[in-house]
């Protein structure tokens, strides 16, 4: 197993509290977040009904689904909504105008 880092996109093109959805090399995506001033990568599906997180808001420390308002923890994962449910979430580093996410995988 491996560490893959991703330039993902441009700082400067993010909206703030909002997710976009970008490519992680070449078969996975991930929603970014720029929130309260510190930078976050989760999965980019919520796991309830597999609805893409693009666009969804960052309120108080989690993204809220547009469909059906599951929060979950920018930070953990965690479904704060209801238990069984939760986001893969991965290292982001920003460097100049480059966001960069880390994931684990397999070689």
């Amino acid at each position: 197993m491996r560490r893959a880092r991703y330039a993902v996109a441009k700082a400067s093109e993010i909206v703030p509290n909002t997710a976009t959805v970008v490519r992680l090399g070449n078969d996975a995506d991930c929603a970014l977040f720029r929130h309260n001033g510190a930078w976050y990568a989760t999965g980019s599906l919520c796991p309830h009904q597999n609805t893409p997180l693009d666009g969804a808001p960052a309120i108080g420390g989690e993204v809220v689904c547009n469909r059906h308002g599951y929060r979950f923890d920018l930070k953990t994962g965690e479904c704060r909504t209801i238990g069984g449910y939760g986001l893969p979430v991965y290292s982001v580093d920003v460097e100049d105008d480059t966001v960069y996410v880390s994931v684990w995988e397999f070689d």
